[in-house]
């Protein structure tokens, strides 16, 4: 592609072929501030519901594992003692784990689909080349998420220092309280802590997963050029596609030449067109297109037809006619029926040295050697 191609602006919606490319190359739409935004809602609900239930059944099982006394007199092992005293409290926080990994998962799936592919593990040279380093170190996209760190640690901390500062009084009053009621108040005031940060981390998400979706889209718009050029790397170029069909058609033409002795006229030009036509009289139907073709197809047509004794008749606009017009195997155009009718009639009732008929052919199927329509003078 030239430079000029490159430079296009890139204005079209992205192939299945180019988001197919992105994500084996790696390029998933993600959002970190996304995932833990909404991972940490999860576990703020999660202490909100349970948190209670969760604290007690975690101290209990704590004092309880102090008291070692009596299994050490009973001469139990160890790790039977430490697997029995703090087992539940590993199941606890297990229970309260996994949900938040499960919700880190299916954040992703929603927002930019699940996708593995092993060739984001594999190690690339580029990442630690000194250079590539610099450069992505002190490229656009560093120097973008320096910014949202800076504007994450501004926005939380600001909400953090707001609610210090506003409950300031309830926390100094703490320590007059008895312990029970100190462990409980310092409890809600957690929760409250940890939804107003949670709310401005939400937002910070939010304003991330926008962004990230942002820049993935344009990164896979393309230009009108890249859009061609898929297209012939997919469907192949015009001028392939033409010798191909040209090569099919080359070979249709040369396994029909066997079938020349079933025909019962073949019209030349005189050389470079040969067609074989077949009229089946119980049928009824149109004659039809045994075999036709161009050049040494032509040739071998002609030669074919004379050693079998079939008639061939030098009449080139309908030779043309035909060759253009008809397929191996088809029925003639129907404008073509006339023309056709009387070159029959002559072949089955004519003398063998009698003068070839008259043939009209319609100007609009008369045809030059390269298929172009000739004028009506032709």
């Amino acid at each position: 592609m030239s430079d000029q191609d490159s430079g296009q602006e890139k204005t079209e919606q992205p192939t299945e072929r180019r988001l197919r490319e992105s994500i084996e190359q790696g390029q998933i739409l993600s959002s970190k501030d996304l995932i833990m935004s909404v991972v940490l809602i999860a576990g703020t609900l999660q202490f909100y519901f349970i948190g209670r239930a969760f604290f007690n059944n975690m101290i209990g099982n704590f004092r309880t594992g102090l008291d070692v006394s009596g299994p050490f007199l009973r001469d139990i092992p160890l790790l039977a003692v430490l697997g029995d005293r703090f087992g539940a409290a590993v199941l606890y926080v297990l229970l309260f784990s996994i949900p938040l990994a499960l919700t880190s998962v299916l954040v992703q799936i929603f927002f930019g689909g699940f996708h593995f592919n092993l060739m984001t593990l594999t190690p690339k040279m580029s990442r630690i080349s000194l250079f590539g380093g610099m450069a992505r170190m002190f490229g656009m996209h560093s120097i973008i998420e320096l910014g949202k760190s800076i504007a994450k640690v501004i926005a939380i901390g600001s909400v953090g220092f707001w609610f210090l500062m506003t409950k300031l009084p309830e926390i100094i009053g703490l320590s007059n309280l008895p312990f029970e009621s100190a462990i409980e108040s310092t409890g809600d005031l957690f929760l409250l802590a940890m939804l107003f940060l949670v709310g401005a981390v939400a937002l910070l998400g939010a304003l991330d997963a926008f962004i990230q979706w942002r820049q993935h889209t344009q990164r896979l718009l393309m230009s009108k050029q890249e859009l061609k050029d898929e297209h012939k790397q997919t469907e192949g170029s015009p001028e392939v596609k033409g010798r191909i069909r040209k090569m099919q058609q080359e070979i249709a033409s040369r396994g029909s030449v066997a079938q020349v002795e079933q025909a019962q006229v073949v019209i030349v030009n005189p050389k470079r067109f040969a067609v074989a036509l077949r009229y089946d009289f119980e049928d009824g139907t149109a004659p039809k297109v045994l075999a036709k073709g161009t050049d040494a197809i032509a040739l071998s047509i002609r030669e074919k037809a004379e050693a079998q004794g079939v008639p061939v008749l030098t009449i080139p606009l309908l030779a043309r006619a035909l060759y253009f017009t008809s397929e191996i195997g088809s029925e003639i155009h129907s404008d073509l029926y006339r023309a056709v009718a009387t070159v029959l009639s002559f072949v089955f009732q004519a003398a063998p040295d009698a003068d070839l008929p008259d043939v009209d052919v319609p100007e609009t199927l008369r045809f030059d050697g390269n298929g172009r329509k000739l004028g009506a003078s032709a």
